[in-house]
């Protein structure tokens, strides 16, 4: 129904166990009906399962409920699956009473805050932070306003510039390295806008001019001239900016951006 699922591997931190476990839980037992049926379902670490809800692995089975009140839910079960701990150590202690009280103690949560939704913000970075690259929406959306003022040609109208030169927007999807007969190292990267996956060719001129910048983390501006081959549409890169630093160059000033590996 044209929406993507990620799947759990994608997860950063998630442990093996846990995802075996979760697999295998739900082919014996059947769906996950909730956040607290999952909990009393599956034996995982607590860290586990908030990995789980800041990625919004839950959000199709919570009724409506924000993150925060997952969250929420999720403290309390952490709280009370600690007290009963404790409460099964006092059996055994003859400072049981003791330790239990101050459990008990430790483990009270305050009363939830209002049930707002995290903000965008917040939702960009828990994505960035669990699955390595933002699912709600694409990156190039955050600059709209930078874009409005920057005349370039979309991704998927390069073809109706071949032979001339072009500005496009891009965020890096992919790229190989490859020698020319010269034994001369090029690249041909694959870049994507909100309109299409489109590629280029770094020749090695530009190849060792840029290189060092090429970066999946941030958006970048292209210059070059838009060729076709055997129906084949390819922009041959001339020039290469980060969008951000354009950007930043254009407003208050600001400590610049370090430059991303691959």
């Amino acid at each position: 129904n044209r929406q993507v699922r990620v799947g759990l591997m994608q997860v950063q931190g998630l442990s093996l166990e846990a995802m075996e476990t979760i697999v295998r839980t739900r082919q014996r037992d059947g769906a996950y009906r909730s956040l607290a049926d999952f909990l009393r379902r599956v034996e995982v670490d607590p860290s586990d399962a908030r990995l789980l809800i800041k990625a919004g692995a839950f959000d199709s089975v919570a009724g409506g409920r924000t993150r925060p009140d997952l969250m929420w839910e999720w403290v309390r079960w952490n709280a009370a699956r600690a007290r009963q701990t404790v409460a099964g150590r006092s059996r055994v202690s003859r400072q049981g009473d003791l330790f239990g009280a101050m459990a008990a103690a430790r483990s009270k949560t305050p009363e939830p805050p209002p049930k707002s939704d995290y903000d965008t913000a917040t939702v960009l970075r828990h994505e960035a932070d669990t699955l390595g690259f933002l699912i709600s929406r694409h990156p190039l959306t955050l600059y709209r306003g930078e874009l409005a003022s920057l005349n370039h040609v979309t991704g998927v109208d390069l073809r109706r510039h071949v032979g001339r030169r072009v500005k496009t927007i891009g965020w890096l999807v992919t790229g190989k390295v490859v020698g020319t007969k010269n034994g001369e190292a090029m690249e041909f990267v694959s870049f994507e806008d909100t309109t299409a996956i489109y590629e280029t060719t770094m020749f090695p001129e530009a190849y060792r001019k840029f290189c060092h910048m090429l970066s999946r983390a941030r958006p970048f501006v292209l210059t070059g001239k838009v060729e076709e081959d055997f129906g084949a549409i390819t922009l041959t890169v001339s020039d290469l900016k980060y969008l951000d630093r354009i950007s930043a160059a254009t407003s208050a000033p600001r400590a610049p951006a370090s430059h991303g590996h691959r």
